[in-house]
């Protein structure tokens, strides 16, 4: 083991400021040193002064209190300063991950007259059974849910006949962002001839249906 070792030891443990703790390791080496050029040999020296954790103890009991106070204060906002640092990684991740809504047009992909257009071809697919052409302008992900069985299992929720689309209420459109990625979201009431349905749709910017909500 050598001198910077050794006092490395002992430092390492004195509870009290980072520059503190640098005092005392140089005047420990210095006193180590001294005592080298006087012929001492450093194995005798580290062994008189003792293990490094009861030299670190020694120090730490006869340390001020405030260098103690000091102490419990550094450590005390670091870790707080870890603290913040997770917290803000955690608040950039759930800004990731969680979908923030914003106003229609805020990202300048879309335009209103296109969106509203693509939905009602949508909702006039759903209507008819297209569900062949249905399924080419959708995202591969909805393939599973658009076909005859899944959609008349969902339309029963509401009620088992629908009766003849009658028209469209007011469409409401925002722009929604989920890691990275915007979308136009459609809300619009449609009326039929025994219910009224509440449709929402998501479209990517190449106007994908990507999303799809009957209620």
């Amino acid at each position: 083991m050598t001198a910077e070792t050794y006092v490395n030891q002992i430092v390492k443990k004195v509870k009290c400021p980072k520059q503190k703790r640098s005092e005392i390791a140089k005047q420990l080496l210095a006193d180590i040193y001294t005592e080298l050029e006087q012929g001492e040999q450093l194995e005798r020296i580290m062994l008189r002064m003792g293990e490094p954790i009861a030299v670190a103890e020694e120090f730490n009991q006869n340390l001020p209190e405030e260098e103690h106070r000091k102490y419990k204060r550094g450590k005390a906002m670091k870790i707080a300063g870890v603290i913040i640092a997770v917290l803000a990684v955690l608040a950039a991740a759930a800004a990731w991950f969680l979908p923030v809504v914003r106003d229609f047009g805020t990202s300048g992909l879309f335009e209103e007259a296109a969106v509203e257009q693509r939905s009602r071809e949508v909702i006039q697919m759903l209507d008819e059974g297209d569900y062949e052409a249905l399924q080419a302008c959708s995202d591969k992900m909805l393939h599973a849910i658009l076909n005859e069985a899944a959609m008349e299992m969902v339309k029963s929720l509401s009620a088992k006949d629908w009766g003849a689309f009658q028209g469209y209420g007011k469409f409401y459109l925002a722009e929604q962002t989920q890691q990275g990625k915007t979308r136009a979201v459609v809300q619009m009431n449609a009326s039929y001839e025994k219910v009224a349905v509440t449709y929402t749709l998501f479209f990517d910017e190449d106007l994908t249906l990507s999303g799809l909500y009957i209620k």
